[in-house]
């Protein structure tokens, strides 16, 4: 009977294995084999050639690929490190019992709730020639003609960072707010008659206590930043002069927009690796915590 219900258990998860092998374990195994390979589509006929480490000596030597890494990663550190303070101010809120607070929550969830790409089109229109910020900015005498906000690369970069804090700020919030509901408020009603005043109460109560939900939330939020691809294709689509272009945007247009397919894919495993240290970073870290 037993060995029964162990085949049936089995057999219930063989859909969902065979998935995973199709849409994310063939094609990783792929990639890093073309990777080893030069194979462009311009020359798919001739075959491919085996050229080693080559296309990961190549990109450590492109300077484009620094350019966009470098980006890649201070978008990273940017747009979580303010994600994560206004997220934990937003799930302070969140959590308070206070009139409307159904309303309020429904209001912080609506960003994330949009699809991204129609969050870039907005900002973008926000942004525009004609948008609402060169509106604001001429009728309050802040500028005195209307600005090309996405046309600079500091003023392009500043844009892509409001909206991504703007769309990303409630999911950090709702995990955050997810670790906050589960602190018993005896530690606080006895700090309270210690007199302890809410700042201490949030730095030695509510922040330690809700340290593996934060990890884990950092955690979801920088792999997803390193890999941020559809709201900057929305917005500049990598411009001015390709200055907003991260690395993941410069993997699909290496790979399918240019052909080199090769380069292409040792541009993605090196994302890969990435990925995988930082996970494992922060699963090490996550594990010392909570023990």
């Amino acid at each position: 009977m037993e060995r029964k219900k162990t085949r049936m258990g089995y057999m219930l998860l063989l859909p969902s294995i065979l998935l995973i092998a199709v849409l994310i374990l063939y094609p990783t195994i792929r990639t890093v084999i073309d990777s080893f390979f030069e194979i462009r589509i311009q020359t798919a006929a001739q075959g491919a050639k085996f050229v080693g480490f080559e296309n990961y000596m190549k990109a450590f030597k492109d300077r484009h690929f620094w350019d966009t890494t470098i980006w890649t990663l201070a978008f990273t550190i940017v747009s979580v490190g303010l994600e994560l303070i206004i997220g934990m101010g937003l799930a302070l809120l969140m959590k308070k019992k206070i009139p409307g607070q159904g309303a309020i929550r429904t209001a912080v969830l609506v960003p994330w709730a949009i699809p991204t790409i129609v969050s870039g089109i907005v900002w973008t229109q926000f942004f525009s020639q004609n948008g609402l910020v060169n509106y604001i900015s001429t009728t309050l005498g802040l500028l005195d003609a209307p600005f090309s906000w996405l046309g600079k690369e500091a003023t392009a970069k500043l844009a892509v960072l409001i909206a991504d804090i703007w769309k990303a700020t409630p999911y950090m919030s709702l995990l955050l707010l997810a670790g906050l509901v589960t602190i018993a408020p005896e530690y606080y009603e006895a700090a309270e008659i210690d007199g302890a005043s809410k700042i201490k109460q949030f730095f030695h109560i509510t922040i330690p206590l809700i340290k593996p939900t934060m990890m884990v939330t950092i955690l979801f939020r920088i792999i997803s930043a390193t890999r941020v691809y559809d709201l900057i294709v929305a917005m500049t689509n990598g411009g001015p002069a390709g200055k907003t272009e991260t690395v993941s945007m410069y993997a699909v247009n290496t790979y399918f927009t240019y052909g080199n397919i090769g380069y292409g894919a040792a541009i993605s495993v090196i994302m890969l690796i990435l990925s995988v240290g930082i996970s494992m970073f922060f699963t090490d870290s996550l594990k010392s915590r909570v023990g």
